[in-house]
């Protein structure tokens, strides 16, 4: 079975210890690629690093939306030149996105918005799919991003029926969390969506099947299982599907 997690922070103080030791049992697992992504620059960087180390990470830059709220607009910039530097180097642009759940600022939540709109015209010029948050602020989300030329990877998407609805109209893509398992949520969302649209992910550390724990792509194997039941599908077409749309989505 070959599994890709397109959504992960391997970066994370969680994996500093045992990470060799993490990856070697993710790959014992089937697990063929991570994509990992960077919250800030100096994140990116250190997502960069470990891309050149393992053989299974994929990197991809970006600015988680907290910080993209109280951004400069000579930071802003840097952040697009350290991307634009880096386009040979990443898979993706990620993760990036709109917040509302931590930040409740009306100007704060607008420079959100400027920021998002600044790196879907970078994603277009460099040809990089994204990797987008949503949290609290979906339906804002989807309408910004129907102005990307490039495939949209929704991340842990909560939208409601209508704005699930949009996204799906524009093509999007879902990435599923391993939390799949104990969510009502993703299992509507991946009938909605269908398996021509989804791609797997854990979020890791976060986001684990069992609440609490430290999560890691090795449970991927999880999700697929709960995917394809929804489905009513066989297991290990399922995984052979969703690498192919990894494959497509990322031009790999």
């Amino acid at each position: 079975m070959n599994i890709v997690d397109v959504h992960c922070h391997y970066t994370y103080k969680n994996f500093q210890k045992d990470l060799d030791k993490t990856i070697k049992k993710m790959e014992n697992s089937g697990v063929r690629k991570v994509i990992t992504n960077g919250l800030d620059p100096k994140d990116n960087m250190a997502v960069l690093e470990l891309s050149k180390k393992y053989k299974i990470v994929e990197a991809a830059m970006g600015i988680y939306p907290t910080e993209a709220g109280s951004m400069s607009d000579k930071e802003l910039k840097e952040l697009i030149k350290q991307i634009e530097d880096n386009k040979d180097n990443i898979i993706a642009i990620g993760e990036v996105g709109l917040d509302h759940y931590w930040t409740k600022d009306k100007k704060k939540q607008d420079r959100q918005k400027e920021v998002l709109r600044e790196i879907i015209k970078l994603a277009n010029k460099i040809k990089k799919p994204i990797i987008v948050h949503s949290r609290n602020a979906e339906s804002e989300t989807v309408e910004i991003m129907k102005a990307a030329k490039v495939p949209v990877i929704m991340h842990c998407f909560c939208g409601k029926l209508e704005t699930t609805n949009e996204a799906i109209k524009a093509g999007f893509y879902f990435s599923i969390p391993t939390m799949i398992v104990r969510s009502k949520t993703f299992k509507k969302l991946v009938k909605r969506a269908g398996l021509d649209k989804l791609l797997t992910e854990t979020d890791a550390p976060f986001l684990a099947p069992k609440s609490g724990e430290r999560n890691d792509a090795s449970n991927i194997t999880q999700s697929i299982t709960k995917i394809a039941e929804v489905l009513k599908m066989d297991e290990s077409k399922v995984a052979q599907k969703i690498y192919s749309n990894y494959k497509k989505v990322f031009n790999q």
